[in-house]
C-alpha cells in the first residue's frame, strides 16, 4: 500500500485485551478452542478491535469488535453488517460470516480469515479483478433482497443537503477551491435538480483499498466490511471504487467500462459534486472519537471529487 493511502485510511484501532472477557469467551467457545495467538490489523478508518486470531487447535478467524464507548456510531454499523451477511449468504468474493455477538453494548463480529493483501492499485490487472467482482455482486444483489432495512444512495444525498450544503456555515465553505464557491449556486442547483440518484441494487457504498484483499492462494479479490452498505443505483459500487482516481480519466474509464448511459453518468457526476463539497467542508469539523485521520481523509478525498467534477462538468 503507498505511504499516502496508508495514512489517509489509519484509525486508532482498540486493542483485542480491552475487550471485556465475555466476549473473549464466546470466542473461545464458537472457535471451539482457546485463542492462543492474536494478530492485531491495522488500516481502515475504524477505531473497532480488528485481529486475526489463531487457537490451540490451529484454527484461524477474523475478529471485529466494537463498543458505543469506543465509538457511538460504530455498533449500528456492525449490527447493520450481521445482517446483510445473515441474508445475502456466502459468496467467493465475501469473507464468510462464522457468528455474531451483542449483548446490548458489545457487538463483535466472527469472520473467515482471508490471508491476502490490498490490491495494488498501480498494476491494472488488479484493478481489472476487483471491477469485475464488483460486477459479479452487483449481478447478485440486483434487486436488493426485500427484507435487507437499510437508507439509500438518495438519503444520503438528503443528508448532505440539509446538514451543509443548503446554507453551509462561513467557516466550512472558506475550504472549499475558489472556483467551486463562484460557481457554488450553480453546481448545487446541478446536483439537486435531476431527482433522487436511487435504484434498486444492494450497494457495497464502500469499495475502498483497505476494504478489499486478494486472497494468496487463488488470487480471489474479497470485500470486506458491509457496515455502511444501502440501497442505490446498480452502479454506485463502481463509482465509490473510481473515487480512488477521481481527479483521473481512470475515474470515467470505469464508468464507461460499467456502460452507464448518458443519464446516469450525469447522476454519476452530481453524486461527485454533492460528495466533494459535502466531504471537503466536513474535513473542516472536529475528528470523531477513535477517527484521528477522518478529516485528512475527507479533505483528500474531497479534493479529488470536486477535481473529477470540474473535469467531468466545467464550470
Amino acid at each position: 500500500m503507498p505511504d499516502d493511502v496508508a495514512k489517509r485510511l489509519t484509525g486508532t484501532r482498540a486493542p483485542y485485551a480491552t475487550m471485556p472477557a465475555r466476549v473473549r469467551t464466546w470466542i473461545d467457545e464458537q472457535l471451539g478452542s482457546p485463542v492462543v495467538s492474536v494478530i492485531p490489523r491495522t488500516g481502515g478508518m475504524s477505531p473497532a478491535v480488528a485481529s486475526t486470531l489463531v487457537t490451540a487447535s490451529g484454527t484461524r478467524a477474523f475478529v471485529k469488535a466494537v463498543s458505543s464507548d469506543i465509538n457511538p456510531d460504530t455498533p449500528s454499523h456492525f449490527r447493520h453488517e450481521i445482517e446483510v451477511l445473515q441474508t445475502i449468504g456466502p459468496a467467493a468474493y465475501r469473507a464468510d460470516l462464522l457468528a455474531s455477538y451483542d449483548d446490548g453494548h458489545w457487538v463483535a463480529i466472527l469472520l473467515e480469515d482471508v490471508d491476502g493483501d490490498h490490491p495494488d492499485w498501480d498494476d491494472a490487472t488488479a484493478v481489472d479483478a476487483v471491477f469485475a467482482v464488483v460486477m459479479e455482486q452487483v449481478a447478485e444483489l440486483t434487486p436488493i433482497p426485500p427484507t435487507i432495512r437499510t437508507d439509500s444512495v438518495a438519503d444520503i444525498m438528503t443528508k448532505h443537503q440539509a446538514l451543509i450544503l443548503a446554507d453551509p456555515p462561513a467557516e466550512l465553505f472558506a475550504v472549499l477551491p475558489a472556483w467551486t464557491r463562484t460557481s457554488y449556486a450553480e453546481l448545487m442547483s446541478f446536483v439537486t435538480g435531476g431527482g433522487p440518484v436511487d435504484g434498486d441494487t444492494l450497494c457495497h457504498w464502500d469499495v475502498r483499498h483497505d476494504n478489499l484483499l486478494v486472497r494468496e492462494r487463488d488470487e480471489q479479490v474479497v470485500m470486506l466490511d458491509w457496515g455502511v452498505s444501502r440501497r442505490g443505483p446498480w452502479w454506485a459500487d463502481v463509482f465509490v471504487m473510481g473515487v480512488e482516481w477521481a481527479e483521473l480519466d481512470l475515474f470515467d474509464q470505469l464508468l464507461s467500462r460499467a456502460d452507464l448511459s448518458d443519464d446516469e453518468q450525469r447522476d454519476a457526476t452530481r453524486l461527485l459534486a454533492s460528495f466533494g463539497c459535502y466531504l471537503l467542508m466536513s474535513s473542516a469539523l472536529p475528528a470523531p472519537p477513535g477517527l484521528p485521520q477522518l478529516p485528512a481523509f475527507r479533505a483528500d478525498v474531497g479534493a479529488r471529487c470536486l477535481a473529477g467534477t470540474r473535469r467531468r462538468l466545467p464550470l
